[in-house]
């Protein structure tokens, strides 16, 4: 789908492409290696993959499955909403988040969507940098939103 080469210190390779079921153990074990806690299991990601109204993409290089974006559909307000995120540990600061986060927005925007959400910890500076670097916004905050009790943000940005 998309080739992505970073400038200056960024000089990893990287294709986005669409997920398809085969992704479904490389998804798993991506998603168990970048969160402790409100992991998605087996049956959570084949649903995402194969069911639900999703698009999930993936980052690729060298054949292994280095970041992910799950992304929820809402067909008749053309509201999207990202549900899941993740880049291996490894391949952090490289601008992986960055590519597929605009693959997202080029796919979405050819499918006619205004606008698309997410929520972030408080507490996780690093992707608040990030969303705010994309045009996200905060919207509001949400109280003891996570298992823990952590309160998160709820951030938008207009396509």
């Amino acid at each position: 789908m998309r080739e992505g080469t970073r400038d200056g210190s960024l000089n990893l390779n990287a294709h986005i492409r669409l997920a398809i079921k085969e992704d479904l153990d490389a998804l798993l074990n991506l998603e168990n290696i970048c969160f402790k806690e409100e992991t998605f299991s087996r049956r959570q990601l084949k649903y995402l993959l194969q069911k639900a109204r999703s698009m999930v993409l993936v980052a690729e290089t060298e054949g292994n499955i280095i970041g992910s974006i799950i992304i929820l559909l809402r067909e008749h307000i053309l509201n999207a909403r990202i549900y899941s995120f993740n880049v291996h540990p490894e391949h952090r600061r490289k601008g992986i988040a960055k590519l597929l986060m605009d693959a997202a927005f080029e796919i979405l925007k050819e499918k006619g969507y205004k606008k698309i959400t997410l929520e972030v910890g408080v507490n996780n500076q690093i992707a608040r940098n990030l969303y705010q670097s994309k045009g996200f916004i905060v919207d509001k905050k949400l109280y003891n939103y996570y298992t823990n009790g952590d309160d998160a943000l709820h951030l938008i940005r207009k396509l």
